[in-house]
């Protein structure tokens, strides 16, 4: 009998072995051989102006007419060299071109980019970008060296900026860095309210609509919890936003993970963090770039104009994401399972395995013994979950209609606070003091206290407990921090002028406006703003793109798009929304999600997702390829 247990444990320590290095990293290489490969072959080896795409009437007019009025817009600017877009006199001088210039800018304020890079000497250049790219592996690998933490490294990376720049400035080697404006306060304050917003929809209520929005993503069955959690973060990811989907559901899923005893929850991160930011691709709200894209534009492009070009390519982005996490964690989602058959005979024919068994009936198990031992919580919704559901509602159609979302969050949050105030002073009993027990076991009488005289003090009313005291502590100020630091960093690299640089070079002789997104150019197009958004965040990305092509087409800036939102499952500092599930799982323990594990699964399906949805995107589109502003339709 004691040859066959050690056989049997044998079996077991293989197959609970390290996979090599090889292995886990072999789909990202062949992803990456394979995107190089179709591109080289889709570019037919590019080297002279006779083998580029040849561009459409519609294009050259639109070219043409973007010419003139680039060369109009000099001219006015060469008339009056003292001139900005954003003076608030108006003038009829350029037309059009000075009106939506002006309007822009009132717009967007601090987003509009201003080219210094021809104030930095090469030293200047080199030395930023060499700062930038030592803190940004930092921050990929932030345990390699000092266990300091993404937001202290991205911090201390911005004051570096910002010391080095002044040094530059006062050595003649630089411009002036005025940090305060790279740091655009949207996201900040959007942040803030989401996370104030979501501590109290967490904390008000035992039972209440965070504990019923927790239960509806709970299932016994591994692959069924996965494929919840992708589905609800891809349809409020388009319908909100990415970043407030992950804010609010990264601490639900870290505990669903804790309630399973999940030994790697690593997939369930990854079924959050991916699929929000493929959902944040179909609505021109669901992410900031987007946002940012729609103010951008030259032409008008509509809410339903945008959804409707994006429908095919994030439908399609969906079902790889999804298939290739439960291909590619497939022991993690299907325990005992024993090859991809079996797999597809479990999703659906409803088959179980003995490790599946075993696993639903521990869970009713726990659920039954919850049930008997924790006080009972009414499934009925009480009055606080009503006034909780109501603010949520208000939030989402204020949202849609167009409001400002920082006040919105901001607003929502405060209303919040408030209620939860009213309701613990007034409704919730009053916490008992634990005085503790002598050494016979007797608990210990509450001390007294007495004046000079021998009288015994009477205490007066009992000071209430504030919200700066308990809840309002448990705000992720570490997170805006992290956002803060970035933002300076990004900033002063995009000061120099280097992205701009790397684009024109890379792109060769598909820079120009009217091939960049035709024939092959387009897969090489989605493939460099892939790399800058991962490099330079697709938010300055898209203020490049604007400040380069400012007469783009609404097709054209449909492919940047979901090309730079796609890129944002590439890496982990690729999306704000990644950096979130990160630090909101490690502030409850779970460091799981990490750059080398993000990767490997990160940049096969990101490239998957990436070239299948450009090629629908340039066969299915209704966005117009030429500018109706212009006249060139």
């Amino acid at each position: 009998m004691a040859l066959p247990l050690r056989k049997e444990s044998r079996w077991v320590s293989a197959s609970h072995t390290k996979t090599s290095s090889l292995r886990t990293w072999a789909p990202s290489l062949v992803a990456v051989c394979v995107a190089l490969s179709l591109n080289s072959y889709m570019l037919g080896g590019i080297t002279t102006k006779s083998n580029l795409p040849v561009p459409s009437e519609t294009q050259e007019r639109n070219l043409e007419a973007s010419r003139a009025m680039i060369q109009k817009m000099d001219a006015l600017e060469m008339e009056d060299p003292r001139w900005k877009p954003s003076a608030r006199r108006m003038s009829d001088k350029s037309g059009d071109h000075l009106e939506y210039t002006r309007a822009r800018h009132r717009k967007l304020g601090k987003y509009v980019h201003e080219d210094v890079s021809d104030q930095f000497t090469a030293f200047g250049k080199i030395s930023v970008s060499i700062i930038y790219f030592a803190f940004w592996v930092f921050l990929m690998f932030p345990n390699w060296f000092l266990p300091i933490g993404r937001p202290g490294i991205a911090l201390g990376g911005g004051m570096t900026m910002v010391v080095f720049r002044y040094i530059l400035q006062i050595t003649g080697h630089g411009p002036f860095f005025d940090a305060e404006k790279v740091i655009i306060m949207e996201p900040l304050m959007l942040l803030f309210g989401l996370m104030l917003t979501t501590i109290y929809l967490e904390k008000m209520e035992r039972g209440g609509l965070f504990d019923k929005l927790r239960d509806s993503l709970d299932d016994p069955v591994n692959w069924k919890r996965s494929a919840k959690i992708m589905a609800m973060s891809t349809l409020g990811s388009a319908a909100v936003m990415n970043d407030s989907v992950v804010l609010i559901f990264s601490g639900v899923v870290v505990d669903l993970c804790v309630r399973h005893k999940v030994a790697n929850s690593l997939p369930y991160l990854l079924s959050l963090a991916t699929t929000a930011n493929i959902g944040s691709a179909l609505t021109m709200t669901g992410n900031p770039q987007n946002i940012l894209i729609v103010s951008l534009a030259y032409d008008d492009i509509t809410w339903f104009e945008f959804a409707s070009n994006m429908v095919l390519p994030v439908i399609a982005a969906t079902v790889i994401n999804s298939a290739m996490m439960l291909v590619y964690y497939r022991n993690e989602l299907f325990p005992g399972s024993s090859g991809m058959s079996e797999n597809l005979g479990i999703i659906f024919m409803g088959n179980r395995t003995p490790e599946m068994l075993a696993q639903e009936h521990a869970y009713y198990a726990r659920q039954t013994a919850m049930a008997e031992h924790l006080p009972y919580v009414s499934s009925d919704w009480s009055k606080w979950s009503i006034i909780q559901i109501i603010v949520v509602s208000l939030f989402l159609i204020c949202f849609c209609a167009g409001f400002d979302v920082c006040v919105v969050s901001i607003v929502a949050g405060c209303i919040l606070m408030f209620t939860a105030s009213y309701k613990r002073q007034h409704y919730d009993p009053k916490p008992q003091m634990d005085l503790g027990i002598d050494d016979n076991g007797d608990p210990i009488p509450p001390k007294k206290l007495y004046d000079m005289d021998g009288n015994e003090l009477v205490p007066e009313e009992e000071e209430l407990i504030t919200e700066s005291e308990t809840t309002l502590t448990e705000v992720d100020y570490g997170l805006l921090m992290l956002f803060i630091g970035q933002f300076m960093l990004i900033g002063s690299f995009d000061d120099t002028g280097v992205p701009q640089a790397f684009f024109a070079s890379t792109m060769g002789k598909c820079a120009s406006v009217d091939v960049m997104t035709s024939g092959g150019c387009v897969y090489w197009f989605v493939v460099i703003i892939t790399v800058l958004s991962n490099i330079a965040s697709n938010v300055p990305v898209c203020q490049m793109l604007a400040a380069t092509f400012p007469y783009a087409t609404p097709y054209q800036w449909m492919q940047v798009s979901f090309s730079a939102t796609i890129a944002g499952n590439l890496t982990m500092l690729g999306s704000a929304a990644n950096m979130i599930v990160a630090f909101q799982a490690a502030k409850v323990g779970d460091r799981t999600f990490t750059s080398e594990r993000h990767a490997p699964f990160g940049i096969p399906s990101t490239l998957g997702c990436l070239f299948i949805g450009t090629w629908l995107l340039a066969k299915f589109h209704f966005a117009p390829d030429c500018s109706v502003r212009l006249e060139t339709c």
